[in-house]
C-alpha cells in the first residue's frame, strides 16, 4: 500500500527572521508558535507518516501541539558548530515523528537517535546531512514507492538524498550473509 509521507524542517521558532529571512519571505511567520500548530495540523491531515525537524529549546513548546502518538528521536552531531557564550553547546536536535507502520521482527531495528555531522557546505542554516535523510528514511518505514514529500525543501540535500535512496533502494545487495556455521 502506497503511503503518503512528509519530513518537514521549517524556520526554528524563535530563530526563524534570524536565520532565514533571507532565504523565505514568510520565515518570520514561524517565531509564532501558531504558525508551527498549523503545519503540525496540515501534516496530521495531508499524511500517513511524517517528520518534523525543530530546535531543542522549541521542543517544550511545539511538542503538546503534536498528537500523543509520536516520539522524539534525536539527531546528534559529533561535529557541531559551537557558538561564544553557549556552554552546554547545541549539539543535538530533536525530531518528533509519527509513524504507525508495522515491522516485522525480521526487519532491522532502526535507532531513535543518529549521529552524523552537520555539514559545511553553504547556503541555508541547518542544511541536513545525507547520513540524517536516510536514518529518517528508515525510522519513517518509507518503501520505494510510497509518495515522500519535503516540505521545506531549503537547499534540496533531502530530497536529493531521497532520489539517491531510491537508487540504492532498487539495488540488489553486494553479498548475501552466509548463516554462521554452514
Amino acid at each position: 500500500m502506497t503511503r503518503r509521507v512528509a519530513y518537514a524542517d521549517p524556520p526554528y521558532l524563535g530563530v526563524a527572521a534570524k536565520h532565514y529571512a533571507a532565504h523565505h519571505e514568510q520565515a518570520a511567520d514561524y517565531d509564532d508558535p501558531a504558525t508551527h500548530a498549523a503545519l503540525i495540523r496540515r501534516l496530521e491531515a495531508d499524511f500517513d507518516a511524517w517528520a518534523l525537524s525543530l530546535s531543542s529549546p522549541s521542543l517544550r513548546t511545539i511538542l503538546p501541539m503534536c498528537p500523543p502518538t509520536v516520539r522524539v528521536m534525536a539527531w546528534v552531531k559529533p561535529f557541531a558548530s559551537f557558538k561564544p557564550g553557549v556552554n552546554p553547546a547545541y549539539a543535538w536536535e530533536p525530531v518528533i515523528v509519527k509513524c504507525d507502520a508495522p515491522r516485522s521482527r525480521t526487519e532491522p531495528t532502526v535507532r531513535d537517535w543518529v549521529a552524523s555531522n552537520i555539514t559545511l557546505e553553504k547556503g541555508l542554516a541547518g542544511a541536513k546531512p545525507v547520513e540524517f535523510s536516510f536514518w529518517l528514511f528508515s525510522v519513517l518505514a518509507l518503501a520505494p514507492d510510497d509518495e515522500f514529500v519535503d516540505v521545506f525543501p531549503g537547499t534540496g540535500a533531502v530530497t536529493a538524498a531521497h532520489r539517491a535512496w531510491l537508487g540504492l533502494a532498487q539495488q540488489a545487495p553486494l553479498f548475501e550473509l552466509e548463516a554462521v556455521g554452514q
